[in-house]
């Protein structure tokens, strides 16, 4: 039999044990689940941003076209860019805002123009490089190994991407650049994007109508250049529906002779150094060797942007997309 003091010492305890698990203590407890879970959430969805990727600390590794691993402690915040290129590719991922240098020839996006140029490709400013405060150069197919190793011994990181000659290429370029700066979401998106343009544009070539076609790299007293098998634009004349009269020829150069004896359908001209396409093409149509050719004598020497054909970068299912409408136009 429990005593009165016994009963109110029960009554006491289970007030107690209410208190804990019914009351304030529960309310407490509701609190501390609500604050870890707001706590988790954020950190899950701030992991989305290359600030707070970088805030991380994890480290970065990209292996470059040399074969060289890169190591990086935190996605760059200061880019500078040695090649067209590799500065669409980067304004292209949504990194303008990253990108403190490029060379004299980065003119596309036009909002290029406005950052500082570290000089011309083939030698830029190693002092302007370092000065910039960049934490990662990149450079592109213009790459030179005195350069690479100058910007190396200035203490600033750079990375290689000369990748393969082909569209192909192209992808695994920009997917590599969207490693280094923490862009691979946006990289796959843009990839995604040109690969349903190139294959809309394979999907509708007639294979029975290809016409041959011959790219001018150069022509006249120095001697007649064009887009060889090894070159990138070869891979682009072909994806559009062109058959490459110079694709068994290397390093740019074809005989005049094949030129003549090939006779193709379509000559593509990009004017010359200084000059407008239509001052080329009388240049070029009026040469006694090349007026002979079809292709003029049916004016069929046409031009296209030569920046988004022969820059190997973002731009390029466009020029296949173009150059397989100018096919069609004049077949």
């Amino acid at each position: 039999m429990i005593g009165p003091t016994e009963d109110r010492s029960g009554v006491q305890t289970h007030t107690q044990s209410s208190k804990l698990f019914g009351g304030e203590g529960m309310k407490n407890k509701i609190l501390l689940v609500l604050v870890t879970l707001l706590l988790m959430t954020t950190t899950l969805f701030g992991m989305g941003s290359n600030e707070n990727l970088s805030s991380l600390n994890k480290p970065i590794s990209v292996v470059d076209s040399r074969g060289v691993e890169i190591q990086l402690e935190a996605y760059p915040t200061k880019i500078v860019s040695l090649s067209p290129n590799i500065t669409e590719t980067l304004f292209a991922l949504g990194l303008a805002d990253k990108v403190v240098g490029r060379t004299d020839y980065c003119d596309w996006p036009l909002e290029a123009l406005e950052i500082e140029s570290m000089g011309d490709l083939f030698s830029p400013s190693i002092e302007k490089i370092v000065a910039s405060g960049a934490d990662l150069v990149i450079s592109g197919n213009f790459g030179q190994a005195l350069i690479l190793e100058a910007v190396e011994q200035g203490g600033v990181n750079i990375a290689l991407f000369d990748e393969d000659q082909s569209m192909e290429g192209t992808y695994t370029l920009i997917e590599k650049v969207g490693q280094i700066t923490g862009s691979s979401e946006k990289a796959t998106s843009l990839l995604n994007e040109m690969k349903q343009t190139v294959d809309k544009v394979v999907a509708s070539i007639d294979e029975k109508n290809r016409p041959t076609v011959y790219y001018v790299a150069g022509f006249g007293e120095w001697g007649d250049f064009s887009a060889t098998g090894d070159t990138y634009i070869n891979d682009i004349l072909n994806i559009a529906g062109g058959i490459n009269i110079a694709s068994d020829a290397l390093n740019w150069t074809f005989q005049q002779e094949l030129l003549i004896q090939s006779d193709p359908d379509i000559i593509i001209l990009p004017p010359n150094v200084g000059a407008t396409f239509e001052q080329t093409k009388n240049e070029f149509t009026s040469h006694p060797v090349y007026s002979n050719l079809s292709a003029v004598k049916n004016n069929k020497v046409v031009s296209i942007e030569e920046n988004i054909l022969e820059r190997q970068g973002p731009r390029s299912a466009k020029a296949v997309e173009q150059l397989a409408s100018l096919f069609k136009s004049l077949m």
